[in-house]
């Protein structure tokens, strides 16, 4: 059995930023974007991911939906509010950043939080807590162990933007990508992907003798074999 490390009552993710999506369209406005469709009902979270028309993921995605709203957590720094004010045209929706809330993770639910919700893509990774000023400790490492124990890739540290696909990346086996969906940016290379088998490397996990380091070289005897991305001492997600 792996022993993880305790997550305290609140962790801040200084990485991640939040935008909130209202209007009468949105929930039609970001399915036709979106790898996965956003749920309807409030207190619902989705994983998904914004894709280029080339298939290359431009943010990975979580979508929260409370009563008037879907909130999107996404990769700090990240092209998604740019992409979503150019695809909205005369949709009737308005993109409002929220950039006096925080992102935190906790290992259990919050009693009083709101928004407060379990992490669609594995249970070990806890809960979501957002609102403005939490007071959250900023050592991240040991949720960020859960994610590679998990193997959960997040953000631009495991996700390069305008480069990772979804299909080497797991979002089929995270729920990340809807198969059965109408049409969203960059569907049909992701489909083909899919079908035609086209996909040459995936991310893993490993533990190592001595501590990993991000951007470190994985061989298989003296050949070249992959990279390592986020790392916490000997454990790392390669890709």
């Amino acid at each position: 059995m792996v022993q993880l490390r305790t997550m305290t009552s609140l962790i801040a993710l200084t990485d991640r930023s939040l935008l909130s999506v209202s209007g009468p369209e949105r929930f039609d406005f970001l399915n036709t974007l979106l790898s996965a469709d956003v749920s309807e009902k409030p207190g619902d979270a989705r994983f998904a991911s914004l894709l280029t028309p080339q298939g290359k993921m431009i943010a990975d995605v979580l979508a929260y939906t409370t009563a008037d709203a879907v909130i999107l957590e996404f990769p700090a720094n990240s092209e998604l509010p740019k992409r979503l004010r150019m695809y909205k045209l005369r949709a009737n929706v308005e993109l409002t950043p929220l950039d006096d809330w925080d992102v935190a993770v906790a290992e259990e639910a919050i009693s009083g939080a709101n928004p407060c919700f379990a992490d669609p893509r594995d249970p070990s990774l806890g809960f979501r807590v957002y609102g403005p000023a939490l007071g959250a400790e900023s050592d991240a490492s040991a949720y960020h162990l859960r994610r590679i124990k998990a193997v959960v890739p997040e953000g631009a540290s495991d996700l390069e933007a305008n480069k990772a696909v979804l299909l080497e990346s797991g979002f089929e086996r995270l729920k990340g990508v809807d198969f059965k969906k109408g049409c969203y940016v960059g569907q049909e290379v992701t489909a083909r992907m899919k079908y035609r088998g086209l996909g040459k490397k995936r991310i893993m996990a490993i533990e190592a003798d001595g501590d990993l380091r991000t951007g470190e070289a994985v061989l298989a005897g003296e050949r070249n074999a992959g990279s390592v991305l986020t790392a916490v001492g000997k454990d790392a997600l390669v890709l």
